[in-house]
């Protein structure tokens, strides 16, 4: 619950390994011992706040969900989800309680955002109807045309690379998906929805965290692996520190 609302959380993980050129699906690769939607989920199980949590999975990957889901509290279950990571969202708006209020989105195969960046777009949420993270942009960004032809640079001091988590009012965020599936528009996350059925509907934007990367490509694995090696180094030191 979360200020007396019924708060999901849906975590998707129904998406393929093309771009990992992988044969396992991407969220049920191994890094350290751990598949990363069990990184996810050690972080997402932890959140009191969820009175449920739906876990988005392709078919074909039931089994091996099954298996690990037996660990974590039985407020975890799964659905299956569709071609594209928008359409399957909606599958886990779909399938909540009906008593959920206010819902969380999350990719499965992003296993480094940290308990206190899942806090902050929570306590937005008691103020907003739709609250997303990100990260101020690092480099400068370029608009090309269809021929790879700049045509303008934005301000970078406010450009932002979206992540997840976001966080929404449940009921406005499924009748706006409702109208999507409809429509002919094409997003790339969920508050993109707002910019064309509610631009009346101010979007929080929470400043996110630079190791919340999506683990796409095999260059993501080696970064994976390198931040997980910092942070077992780092509780080393503190730990023989406290000694």
């Amino acid at each position: 619950m979360l200020n007396g609302k019924y708060l999901s959380a849906i975590i998707t993980a129904a998406g393929s390994g093309n771009r990992m050129n992988s044969q396992i699906n991407k969220p049920y690769l191994t890094i350290e011992n751990k598949k990363i939607i069990e990184l996810t989920l050690d972080k997402v199980s932890k959140i009191e706040n969820f009175d449920e949590i739906i876990l988005v999975i392709r078919k074909e990957d039931r089994e091996i969900v099954e298996k690990i889901l037996e660990k974590y509290p039985k407020k975890i279950s799964y659905v299956f989800g569709s071609t594209t990571r928008e359409l399957s969202t909606f599958e886990g708006l779909k399938a909540l309680n009906k008593k959920c209020q206010l819902v969380l989105t999350h990719d499965g195969v992003r296993p480094f955002a940290s308990l206190d960046l899942f806090k902050k777009v929570l306590e937005e949420l008691k103020l907003y109807k739709a609250v997303i993270s990100a990260t101020k942009s690092k480099d400068t960004i370029k608009i090309v045309d269809e021929n790879m032809l700049v045509d303008f640079t934005p301000n970078r001091d406010y450009v932002y690379n979206i992540q997840t988590p976001q966080a929404f009012d449940k009921k406005l965020l499924f009748s706006m998906y409702e109208k999507y599936v409809e429509s002919e528009f094409k997003i790339t996350d969920d508050s993109q929805l707002f910019e064309f059925f509610k631009r009346d509907i101010p979007v929080k934007v929470v400043d996110g965290e630079y190791s919340n990367i999506k683990i796409t490509t095999k260059e993501d694995i080696l970064f994976a692996k390198a931040y997980i090696k910092s942070l077992e180094d780092e509780e080393f030191y503190e730990n023989r520190n406290r000694l």
